[in-house]
Order: structure tokens, then sequence, then C-alpha cells
């Protein structure tokens, strides 16, 4: 019980319930809430502070660019009322269009009288909210994961929907959503827990993945060089921090974000391999 607490207090209710499996990072053309507002907060800060009732320098003439180049408007429709340009900011950033929210800070990035602050603080709003796209280059947004990878991820689980495979199906969401709420050990570990069930519910008796994959290599006819490569990934996660462990006593292991999202896309491909080659062989 103590263990299932401490696992929640890092998660929101709706990640700990499982309210929405794929992780933010593999949800592109999508903008969290929590995301557009964290967004707004500073931009309306830099903005309010820039002038009284008008719009101060550099924000002026940034908002007024923006307004002819990105908006298509006419110059003469632009006003420098303060309320009435950070409206218009507003409208960009809560838009339920990725476009005009990721078009506006890109635009404001590539400005060079874009103000530090804003700079600075983007690349790390985008981080914390684990954003499907990241400031690259200081002034470019770019995707952080692609389309592909999400189907990837999402075919997994309904493969694993489908085969009844419940037990698998749960390691594999948990996975994804402690890549949302940051805690890249624990969803390392979770992807591999996923393969481990697949595995040795096809080769039935084994009790570790490494045993379960020889069986599967003799059963289904996987090849060789396939199954030393996965076997190879599966002693990562056994190096990097004892990750595969419930409980650290050293803390988190020594992966990252990047870790975490390649091994729910390793193990998600695979997962759906195995189950794919099982209903070949009829079993």
């Amino acid at each position: 019980m103590d263990n299932e607490f401490s696992y929640r207090k890092e998660l929101t209710f709706e990640q700990a319930e499982g309210a929405a499996p794929l992780p933010s990072q593999l949800l592109p053309k999508q903008v969290s809430d929590g995301l557009k507002a964290k967004m707004w907060q500073i931009f309306h800060h830099s903005i309010d502070e820039s002038g009284d009732n008008y719009v101060g320098d550099p924000w002026e003439q940034i908002l007024r660019n923006h307004h002819v180049d990105r908006l298509h408007k006419p110059v003469d429709t632009f006003s420098d009322w303060k309320d009435h340009a950070i409206t218009e900011v507003k409208n960009c950033l809560f838009s339920n269009n990725y476009i005009s929210f990721f078009g506006f800070i890109q635009y404001v990035l590539r400005d060079n009288r874009c103000p530090p602050f804003i700079r600075k603080a983007v690349p790390v709003i985008l981080t914390m909210h684990k954003a499907a796209y990241r400031v690259v280059d200081g002034d470019t947004i770019a995707p952080f994961a692609t389309e592909e990878e999400g189907a990837t991820a999402q075919r997994a689980l309904d493969e694993l929907k489908a085969a009844g495979m419940d037990g698998a199906r749960s390691h594999l969401r948990n996975a994804m959503t402690n890549l949302t709420a940051g805690a890249w050990a624990d969803s390392v570990r979770e992807s591999i827990h996923a393969v481990e069930s697949v595995a040795r519910t096809i080769a039935s008796g084994t009790k570790t993945l490494g045993p379960a994959l020889t069986v599967i290599e003799n059963k289904l006819g996987m090849h060789t060089a396939l199954k030393s490569g996965f076997g190879s990934i599966y002693g990562f996660t056994s190096d990097a921090g004892g990750i595969r462990h419930a409980l650290l006593d050293k803390g988190d292991a020594d992966v990252d974000e990047a870790d975490a999202m390649f091994m729910i896309g390793a193990c998600s491909a695979f997962v759906t391999y195995l189950i794919q080659k099982k209903r070949a062989a009829g079993i």
C-alpha cells in the first residue's frame, strides 16, 4: 500500500488512473490545456510589463509585424492599446489549432527583439510539460517524436487488448503514464516488463525474458539476430542502475527522457511483433 501511495504521489490523478495512456511526447499536433495556460502566463506577464495603457518596446514592433506577417491583416488595423494586443496574442495561444500556438511562439523566438525572458522560458516550459515539440537551435520549434512512434505505441495497446494480455497492457500503459510524468526509470522498467509478460505468456514455464526468447526462437522461428538484439536491450535495462528492480537503493537510474521514449517505441514494436508471430503460428 505504501509503495502504491508513493507511486501515485509522482502523478496527477488522471495519470495514475490511466485516463490518457499515450504519453504527451507521442501526441503531435496537440497542445495540452496546461501548456497553453503556462505559456500564456509568461507572455501575458512580459507584454503587460512593457507599458501602462499601451504596449511598449520590444512588444509593440513584434506584435505589429506579427499582425501583418502571420495574421495577414492590414497594418492600420493593428492597435497598440494593451488590452487589444494582449487579446490578439491570447487568441493565438488558446486557439484549438496547434499551428497557431507554435507558429506564434516560433515567430517571436525568431525576432531578434525577442525578450531574453521569453527566449529562456519557452524551452523550459515545453520540457516541463513534456510537449511533443521542443526548441532547437534557440529559435526553431520541431517535433520531439513522430506520428509513427505514437501510432506504434497505440497499435501495441490495441494488439495486447485483442490478445487478452491485460497484464502486459497494464505494464505498457504504466510506461506511457510514467513518461508523461517524467519518471524515466519507472517508464523503462514498465516497458521491459510488458515484453517480459508477453514473452512468458508465449513461452509458458519460463521466468525471465532471456529463457523465454530462446523458447520463442525455437517455437515461432524468430531470427537469431533479432533475439540477440533485443537481448542486448534487455541487458541495458539490467545495467543502467538496476532499473528493472521495483525498489532502487540509490535513487533513480541513470536514464533520461530519450531513453524512456526509445524503450517505449522498441518494446511496443516488439510486443506487436511477438503477438503477430504467435497468431501466425496458431498458438
